[in-house]
């Protein structure tokens, strides 16, 4: 990936007020635990970003002044070498947050924060979220089981990219990134929003070589791709491939 990626502010943040029901949106998150007047007191703050291009959030180093949730779209979180080379380590979709770790961490995030382009974010100061936090304890359980969801997901991953064997670790990620799309664990059919060229940057691998992976990922009748997206029949099957407890290759197929 290229470093000569461009700083850009927000095109435009609107109000509240302007198309999306934002008291719905929150109800429906860890801010709906809280009380009806507590819940109006945070969406006093709350605006809703619209990005038309990548626009960088925070950078490196620097403190994130705002917690956002992702409603369309998504963030990128980028890792940077002093050789100059970056990386996409993650990618916050919809339903998402980035993040809660800078809620309440006093070190500043190592890693950059990037809108996708034609992206939507609900957004909330930090501070009014730790003084929210601070007089409502009865929403930290939920936090930590986020947060706690993510830590598993990337020891899973952390685990397999060393141990396994290159299609499956594939099968591994893909397994992942449909338990995060979810927010939860995957039901038994997924449809999974991610590209090709996202896995191979994930994987460390080439373009070349993750399309060949997923080419075998096919034949086993484990996904089946689409454009910018891949239906996966059955995770739970995935997720076994994954983890070495399902014979590869298929007997019936291979």
């Amino acid at each position: 990936m290229s470093v000569s990626r461009q700083i850009k502010i927000k095109d435009t943040m609107t109000n509240p007020m302007s198309g999306q029901d934002v008291r719905e949106i929150l109800a429906r998150t860890v801010f709906g635990a809280a009380d009806s007047d507590a819940l109006d007191d945070i969406l006093q703050v709350a605006r809703v970003e619209h990005f038309k291009i990548p626009t960088l959030l925070s950078a490196a180093g620097s403190h994130p002044p705002h917690l956002r949730l992702v409603l369309s779209g998504h963030i990128e979180v980028i890792a940077r070498h002093v050789s100059g080379s970056e990386i996409v380590v993650g990618h916050i979709t919809a339903g998402g947050w980035a993040t809660w770790l800078s809620v309440f961490m006093v070190q500043a995030p190592a890693h950059d924060f990037y809108s996708s382009a034609s992206s939507s974010c609900l957004t909330l100061p930090m501070e009014a979220v730790r003084v929210f936090c601070a007089r409502h304890p009865e929403t930290y359980p939920m936090i930590i089981r986020m947060i706690g969801h993510r830590m598993r997901l990337l020891i899973e991953w952390t685990g397999q990219s060393v141990l396994a064997s290159p299609v499956q670790r594939m099968a591994k990620l893909l397994s992942i990134l449909a338990q995060e799309q979810q927010r939860q664990p995957a039901p038994r059919s997924i449809t999974l929003h991610v590209t090709q060229a996202r896995l191979a940057s994930q994987a460390r691998c080439s373009r070349q070589t993750a399309n060949q992976l997923l080419q075998q990922l096919e034949q086993e009748g484990l996904i089946v791709p689409g454009y910018g997206q891949f239906e996966i029949p059955d995770w739970t099957r995935l997720d076994q491939f994954a983890d070495g407890d399902l014979e590869w290759p298929n007997p019936l197929t291979g």
